[in-house]
């Protein structure tokens, strides 16, 4: 095995290993992973007109809910409703046990879809996708970036000059691999070299792909000395004329690590690479070892500054959350040290990854994550933590008790 492939698969395999192995969580009394792989059980649906009510009782397909064995990267919205109240909800990345063999292994596979009145406790809905998926694999298109598995980045609700509705439009950015086995990375790693694509929904529920520049359908590709772009979060940065950022992070083939990068549009759907972004720290910081899945967002104490909390790795591979501030968006100061850590005593005490943070009405702030326990059967799942107020430095873990 090359150097190059070996780091691949310690990267590829280290970023997402929190994801590769499930099991029960025994801890009593304390704030319990949000959602958990689960391939039994009954689900609700959202019916087809978007209703935020779900209905009905749908038992579990042949081979199980398509996140039976993993979940991924949680993206998630709050939206206020007049009938009933606040609604949340989460588009998360999971995987089956009856999912293709060879893949890359990591926690992507399918997209599917949680919904919340609190934030906290969630419910799992079933879409009409394989496996109760809104989103999977690309069945239709043999020569898509998007056929072996697909991820979710991100999503949000809005028209641009090229696709326009009074109401607005789910936009979700996810990305996924092909069919190919990439030739840096043999052995069990089908689709890893991964591109970003767009799907538009008219209830975030029910998707359809919208086809790309690139001959893959793709609307971002890797650049040379990429592997892959994936996890991609876009901000509509103006309107009139429209501007947008889209961070995403790729492994550097040459420094054979994580980094976060940026791309730059004019309507969301045509996409260049552009300077800008975040490299692994010095040697001996919390991430010399790589960046990558993050969340930008403003920074309410900074009028037009922003803040990205992003996914640490140290040489070690002890995965983190980071925060660093910038003041235009492009350019990045980080901290000195995490801002979130593996709890001790908690269900997430050996990492903690994949950051989505959710602004509250008084000023405190949600933060969404994908941690991993310890020992021979740790619990993985999504978990969610509160901030101290307006300080989005310190944060206290909260959810359903964990008893599961």
């Amino acid at each position: 095995m090359t150097r190059l492939t070996r780091s691949l698969m310690l990267g590829l395999i280290a970023a997402d290993a929190l994801a590769m192995r499930t099991g029960p969580v025994r801890m009593l009394g304390v704030a319990g992973p949000a959602l958990l792989p689960k391939p039994d059980g009954m689900r609700r649906k959202l019916s087809t007109t978007g209703s935020p009510v779900p209905e009905g009782s749908n038992p579990p397909p042949e081979g199980g809910w398509f996140d039976g064995k993993l979940v991924g990267s949680p993206v998630v919205k709050r939206f206020s409703d007049e009938m009933h109240g606040d609604r949340w909800m989460m588009w998360y990345s999971g995987r089956s046990e009856s999912f293709a063999e060879g893949v890359v292994p990591i926690a992507t596979g399918c997209v599917g879809l949680a919904q919340s009145k609190d934030g906290i406790v969630w419910e799992k809905l079933a879409g009409d996708e394989p496996g109760g998926a809104c989103l999977g694999p690309n069945d239709e298109s043999w020569w898509g970036f998007d056929t072996s598995h697909v991820g979710v980045g991100d999503v949000h609700v809005f028209s641009s000059r090229v696709v326009q509705n009074n109401a607005g439009l789910y936009w979700m950015y996810f990305f996924g691999g092909d069919k190919e086995e990439n030739a840096l990375a043999p052995g069990g790693t089908v689709g890893a070299a991964m591109s970003i694509g767009v799907a538009l929904s008219n209830d975030g529920v029910h998707w359809g792909r919208v086809e790309g520049e690139h001959s893959s359908g793709a609307v971002l590709e890797p650049r040379e000395g990429q592997l892959f772009v994936g996890w991609p979060q876009v901000i509509m940065t103006s309107v009139e004329p429209e501007q947008w950022r889209m961070y995403f992070h790729a492994l550097n083939t040459e420094t054979k690590a994580f980094e976060i990068g940026l791309a730059t549009s004019s309507d969301g759907m045509l996409w260049e690479h552009s300077k800008g972004g975040l490299a692994p720290g010095p040697e001996g910081s919390f991430d010399a070892g790589g960046v990558s899945a993050r969340c930008v967002l403003k920074d309410p104490q900074a009028g037009g500054g922003w803040l990205m909390y992003y996914e640490a790795q140290d040489a070690a591979r002890r995965h983190t959350i980071g925060l660093a501030r910038s003041a235009d968006g492009v350019t990045w100061e980080r901290g000195a040290a995490p801002v979130f850590e593996p709890g001790e005593d908690t269900w997430d005490g050996a990492a903690v990854a994949r950051p989505w943070m959710v602004p509250l009405d008084d000023g405190s702030a949600m933060l969404y994550y994908l941690g991993r326990g310890e020992g021979d059967d740790p619990a993985q799942g999504i978990g969610v933590a509160r901030s101290d107020g307006k300080d989005w430095s310190k944060w206290e873990r909260v959810g359903p008790d964990a008893v599961l």
